[in-house]
């Protein structure tokens, strides 16, 4: 059976490290925007750049719902 979306944005998600709680509430406020506004919102670059910091790797904007951990971004 081919790998859903869903289940390639948790592959990835486990594979970070843990992240810190500021960071993983800034996924939550940009999960609650529509997909294709999250790269035009305010906080996105403040989100990359700290992402990239702890995570050091580039955020996927489509898995922010698994980063954030909330159950009404899932």
């Amino acid at each position: 059976m081919p790998e859903t979306l869903y289940d390639s944005q948790r592959r990835w998600a486990d594979s970070l490290p843990p992240l810190s709680d500021e960071l993983t509430q800034l996924a939550c406020v940009l999960a609650d925007e529509e997909g294709w506004r999250i790269g035009a919102h305010p906080l996105w670059p403040l989100f990359v750049e700290l992402f990239r910091a702890e995570a050091r790797c580039d955020p996927d904007p489509a898995a922010l719902g698994i980063v954030c951990g909330c159950p009404e971004h899932f």
